[in-house]
């Protein structure tokens, strides 16, 4: 009996010519910044392409431009591509911001696809120091199979109306003027209801310091918050893992425990404050919790992750392996360099992340830093 083909699933595209002085070196630039993210780069004419987890982006050199294309299976995705190549594109050209606009699909929006308005439910300490923030809104499906992260957009603690950003021509956000403009920071998805329509973020509360504390640590049921999301990449299967990080990573890891088979095995090591910011997880998986105590130090200058990395026994090499850690700057450089340097690990098993920086703002950005 002769079956019917299955339908090709369709992909959404777009293409932009901006005018650029010396293309070919542009490109060599860009690619070369994707490849030590870990995009798997392909030649083409003149050109090069790299796929990411949610789309992929190609640039052909052209006399005096270059001819950009993205794909992705949908909106979401094909809106974060056109923003991923305008963003690459202005951080690495010479001179003056080129002026740009995509064609093809995703044209004319007036919303980016993955964002939602939402409304504060609940509002629960988790530990002393740990504010767990109920959000509900609509069409929440993409957090139950894309990344765990999101970006929350913070209105004005005086503006009573928030403006949100919208997509320009280029694919980047066009911002509200500076005093009705949210800031933005990323959080992690720690728990999803998509009957009920919420989401639980998890937020470190260090006082009225940093706008994200501040915020969840005045939040009331009814307050309105912008989010888009979900971001980052799905959890990849593996047999062993090593799950590292301080309180900022607590919700990560902890999602992450609970999502583990019964097979895996690992170890997870968590750094807090003391024994009362401990909580309780409850998970299947043979992985074993390690617990550190600062016990009075400051967060950010103890060597105690890194020390407690460093004593971790790895399994043979011949184990599919997924390690991350999501901790303070200087360590973050320490983790990595010890798993990149000295234990040889592949890259695309290791997902070191410098969640903040000890002595700087949140989401405060250093021009210096090479490493981010």
């Amino acid at each position: 009996m002769q079956t019917e083909p299955a339908e090709a699933k369709r992909s959404f595209q777009a293409q932009a010519e901006v005018a650029i002085a010396d293309p070919e070196r542009f490109i060599e630039r860009v690619f070369e910044h994707f490849a030590e993210h870990d995009a798997e780069i392909t030649p083409i004419e003149r050109g090069s392409s790299a796929a990411f987890f949610l789309g992929e982006v190609s640039m052909q050199a052209r006399p005096n431009n270059v001819l950009m294309r993205v794909k992705a299976d949908d909106e979401t995705g094909l809106a974060f591509m056109k923003s991923l190549a305008a963003h690459h594109l202005i951080e690495f050209v010479q001179g003056e911001r080129p002026r740009f606009a995509w064609t093809g699909d995703g044209v004319g929006l007036s919303q980016f696809p993955n964002f939602r308005e939402m409304t504060v439910e609940r509002v629960a300490h988790v530990t002393p120091h740990m504010r767990r923030i109920t959000l509900s809104g609509s069409d929440l499906g993409r957090y139950a199979t894309h990344g765990p992260h999101l970006m929350l957009f913070v209105p004005p603690e005086d503006n009573a109306m928030p403006e949100w950003p919208v997509p320009g021509e280029d694919g980047l956000p066009v911002w509200p003027t500076n005093d009705r403009r949210p800031q933005v920071r990323t959080y992690t998805v720690r728990s999803l209801d998509l009957g009920a329509g919420t989401i639980d973020v998890d937020f470190v509360l260090h006082g009225d310091h940093g706008v994200g504390s501040r915020w969840a640590l005045n939040a009331r049921p009814g307050d309105v918050i912008g989010v888009r999301g979900p971001t980052g990449r799905r959890r990849p299967e593996a047999d062993w893992y090593l799950l590292v990080g301080d309180e900022t990573a607590l919700p990560v890891i902890a999602r992450t425990l609970e999502s583990l088979p019964a097979s895996a095995k690992g170890v997870a090591i968590i750094e807090v404050s003391d024994e009362s910011e401990q909580q309780p997880m409850r998970y299947d998986a043979d992985i074993q919790l390690r617990w550190l105590h600062r016990n009075g130090a400051e967060a950010g200058t103890t060597s105690l992750l890194v020390d407690a990395v460093r004593a971790v026994k790895m399994p043979p090499a011949e184990t599919r392996i997924h390690v991350m850690a999501g901790v303070e700057y200087t360590a973050f450089k320490a983790i990595r360099r010890y798993w990149r340097d000295e234990l040889h690990l592949n890259k695309k098993d290791v997902v070191p992340v410098a969640y903040w920086r000890r002595g700087r703002a949140e989401g405060e950005a250093d021009p210096d830093d090479e490493e981010n």
